[in-house]
Protein backbone atom coordinates (compact mmCIF):
# COMPACT_ATOMS: atom_id res chain seq x y z
CA UNK A 1 0.00 0.00 0.00
CA UNK A 2 0.82 3.52 -0.56
CA UNK A 3 0.75 6.48 2.00
CA UNK A 4 -1.97 8.82 0.73
CA UNK A 5 0.73 11.95 1.99
CA UNK A 6 2.69 10.51 -0.94
CA UNK A 7 -0.16 11.25 -3.21
CA UNK A 8 -0.64 14.16 -1.58
CA UNK A 9 2.74 15.22 -2.50
CA UNK A 10 2.63 14.48 -5.96
CA UNK A 11 -0.91 16.24 -6.53
CA UNK A 12 0.86 19.13 -4.98
CA UNK A 13 3.67 18.95 -7.11
CA UNK A 14 1.91 19.00 -9.88
CA UNK A 15 -0.29 21.51 -9.52
CA UNK A 16 2.39 23.73 -8.58
CA UNK A 17 4.54 22.77 -11.62
CA UNK A 18 1.47 23.79 -13.61
CA UNK A 19 0.52 26.94 -12.10
CA UNK A 20 4.29 28.01 -12.45
CA UNK A 21 3.75 26.59 -16.26
CA UNK A 22 1.24 29.09 -16.93
CA UNK A 23 2.99 32.18 -15.38
CA UNK A 24 5.93 31.41 -17.55
CA UNK A 25 3.88 31.01 -20.77
CA UNK A 26 2.10 33.91 -20.15
CA UNK A 27 5.00 36.13 -19.81
CA UNK A 28 6.96 34.27 -22.34
CA UNK A 29 4.13 35.23 -25.12
CA UNK A 30 4.19 38.89 -23.87
CA UNK A 31 8.65 38.62 -24.05
CA UNK A 32 8.11 37.37 -27.60
CA UNK A 33 5.43 40.11 -28.71
CA UNK A 34 7.76 42.82 -27.40
CA UNK A 35 10.55 41.04 -29.22
CA UNK A 36 8.64 41.02 -32.62
CA UNK A 37 7.30 44.47 -32.21
CA UNK A 38 10.76 46.10 -31.61
CA UNK A 39 12.15 44.52 -34.75
CA UNK A 40 9.09 45.87 -36.81
CA UNK A 41 9.59 49.22 -35.45
CA UNK A 42 13.74 48.77 -35.96
CA UNK A 43 12.81 48.38 -39.75
CA UNK A 44 10.32 51.59 -39.72
CA UNK A 45 13.53 53.27 -38.25
CA UNK A 46 11.31 54.05 -34.62
CA UNK A 47 14.04 53.20 -32.23
CA UNK A 48 12.31 54.85 -29.51
CA UNK A 49 9.30 52.25 -29.97
CA UNK A 50 11.65 49.53 -30.48
CA UNK A 51 14.09 50.62 -27.01
CA UNK A 52 10.86 50.69 -24.98
CA UNK A 53 9.53 47.43 -26.61
CA UNK A 54 13.04 45.80 -25.26
CA UNK A 55 13.27 47.49 -22.17
CA UNK A 56 9.86 45.98 -21.79
CA UNK A 57 11.01 42.14 -22.66
CA UNK A 58 14.16 42.62 -20.78
CA UNK A 59 12.03 43.20 -17.22
CA UNK A 60 10.00 39.98 -18.22
CA UNK A 61 12.85 38.09 -18.75
CA UNK A 62 14.33 38.69 -15.49
CA UNK A 63 11.37 38.23 -13.60
CA UNK A 64 11.36 35.13 -14.77
CA UNK A 65 14.81 34.46 -14.32
CA UNK A 66 14.67 35.55 -10.82
CA UNK A 67 11.13 33.65 -10.05
CA UNK A 68 11.63 30.39 -11.93
CA UNK A 69 15.52 29.80 -13.33
CA UNK A 70 16.45 27.63 -10.09
CA UNK A 71 17.91 24.27 -11.03
CA UNK A 72 17.41 25.72 -14.42
CA UNK A 73 14.23 25.51 -15.30
CA UNK A 74 13.71 28.04 -17.96
CA UNK A 75 15.52 26.01 -20.14
CA UNK A 76 13.44 23.46 -20.35
CA UNK A 77 10.24 25.27 -21.27
CA UNK A 78 9.53 25.59 -24.58
CA UNK A 79 8.02 28.99 -24.77
CA UNK A 80 10.66 30.64 -22.52
CA UNK A 81 12.79 29.14 -25.02
CA UNK A 82 11.32 30.59 -28.32
CA UNK A 83 10.40 33.72 -26.66
CA UNK A 84 14.34 34.64 -25.67
CA UNK A 85 15.38 33.50 -29.07
CA UNK A 86 12.88 36.33 -30.77
CA UNK A 87 14.50 38.07 -27.98
CA UNK A 88 17.93 37.74 -29.06
CA UNK A 89 17.19 38.31 -32.60
CA UNK A 90 15.43 41.69 -32.02
CA UNK A 91 18.56 42.67 -29.39
CA UNK A 92 21.07 41.85 -31.51
CA UNK A 93 19.40 43.51 -34.89
CA UNK A 94 18.77 46.64 -32.40
CA UNK A 95 22.86 46.46 -31.42
CA UNK A 96 23.45 46.39 -35.48
CA UNK A 97 21.44 49.33 -36.48
CA UNK A 98 23.06 51.52 -33.66
CA UNK A 99 26.55 50.39 -34.75
CA UNK A 100 27.39 48.40 -31.89
CA UNK A 101 29.18 45.41 -31.74
CA UNK A 102 27.68 41.97 -31.03
CA UNK A 103 28.13 40.97 -27.52
CA UNK A 104 26.50 38.60 -25.00
CA UNK A 105 23.35 39.78 -23.45
CA UNK A 106 22.51 40.48 -19.87
CA UNK A 107 20.12 37.52 -19.46
CA UNK A 108 21.47 34.78 -17.11
CA UNK A 109 19.13 31.71 -18.69
CA UNK A 110 19.86 32.66 -22.38
CA UNK A 111 21.40 29.41 -23.97
CA UNK A 112 23.88 28.45 -26.78
CA UNK A 113 20.83 27.48 -28.64
CA UNK A 114 19.03 30.32 -28.46
CA UNK A 115 22.09 32.42 -29.08
CA UNK A 116 22.29 30.06 -32.31
CA UNK A 117 18.99 30.73 -33.34
CA UNK A 118 18.42 34.34 -32.85
CA UNK A 119 21.77 35.14 -34.66
CA UNK A 120 20.51 33.11 -37.82
CA UNK A 121 17.42 34.97 -37.41
CA UNK A 122 19.40 37.89 -37.30
CA UNK A 123 20.74 37.65 -40.45
CA UNK A 124 16.91 37.25 -41.95
CA UNK A 125 16.04 40.74 -40.76
CA UNK A 126 19.48 41.86 -41.99
CA UNK A 127 18.04 41.16 -45.35
CA UNK A 128 14.93 42.68 -45.09
CA UNK A 129 16.94 45.79 -44.03
CA UNK A 130 19.19 45.74 -46.57
CA UNK A 131 15.99 45.56 -49.43
CA UNK A 132 14.33 48.33 -47.43
CA UNK A 133 18.00 50.48 -47.85
CA UNK A 134 18.12 49.69 -51.31
CA UNK A 135 15.11 50.80 -52.34
CA UNK A 136 15.56 54.16 -50.38
CA UNK A 137 19.27 54.54 -52.23
CA UNK A 138 21.55 53.86 -48.90
CA UNK A 139 23.79 51.55 -50.53
CA UNK A 140 26.60 52.00 -48.41
CA UNK A 141 25.10 49.81 -45.15
CA UNK A 142 24.97 46.64 -47.55
CA UNK A 143 28.13 46.20 -47.37
CA UNK A 144 28.28 46.14 -43.48
CA UNK A 145 25.37 44.15 -43.47
CA UNK A 146 26.59 41.41 -45.74
CA UNK A 147 29.78 41.43 -43.37
CA UNK A 148 27.89 40.47 -40.46
CA UNK A 149 26.15 37.73 -42.09
CA UNK A 150 29.35 36.31 -43.20
CA UNK A 151 30.94 36.38 -39.73
CA UNK A 152 27.55 34.90 -38.43
CA UNK A 153 27.61 32.05 -41.38
CA UNK A 154 31.64 31.43 -40.83
CA UNK A 155 30.93 31.14 -36.91
CA UNK A 156 27.99 28.90 -37.47
CA UNK A 157 29.91 26.63 -39.63
CA UNK A 158 32.83 26.28 -37.16
CA UNK A 159 29.87 24.36 -34.97
CA UNK A 160 28.31 20.70 -35.06
CA UNK A 161 24.66 21.66 -35.11
CA UNK A 162 21.76 19.62 -35.72
CA UNK A 163 17.88 19.67 -35.71
CA UNK A 164 16.31 23.10 -35.13
CA UNK A 165 19.80 24.76 -35.14
CA UNK A 166 20.96 22.98 -38.66
CA UNK A 167 18.09 24.39 -40.05
CA UNK A 168 18.76 27.65 -38.56
CA UNK A 169 21.81 27.82 -39.88
CA UNK A 170 20.78 26.66 -43.53
CA UNK A 171 18.91 29.51 -43.67
CA UNK A 172 21.25 31.61 -42.53
CA UNK A 173 23.68 30.74 -45.33
CA UNK A 174 20.30 31.17 -47.78
CA UNK A 175 20.66 35.19 -46.10
CA UNK A 176 24.10 35.98 -46.79
CA UNK A 177 23.42 34.69 -50.32
CA UNK A 178 20.11 36.90 -50.51
CA UNK A 179 22.59 39.73 -49.68
CA UNK A 180 24.95 38.67 -52.02
CA UNK A 181 22.29 38.82 -54.71
CA UNK A 182 21.22 42.89 -53.81
CA UNK A 183 24.63 43.83 -53.35
CA UNK A 184 25.28 42.26 -57.20
CA UNK A 185 21.81 44.10 -58.65
CA UNK A 186 22.98 47.05 -57.35
CA UNK A 187 26.14 47.03 -58.81
CA UNK A 188 24.99 45.92 -62.11
CA UNK A 189 22.23 49.00 -62.17
CA UNK A 190 25.06 51.96 -60.93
Amino acid sequence: MMKKDFFSKIKKDLELYQKERGEIINKSRSILQNSKTAIFALHRQDIKQATNNLKQAEKLLKELNKTYNKGNRLRFEGSYKAAVEEYVEAKTFNQVLLGKDLNQLNIESIGPEEYISGLADLTGELVRQAVLQATAGNYKVLGKYKLICEEITAFLLTLYLSGPCRQKFDEAKRNLKRLEQIIYEVKLRG
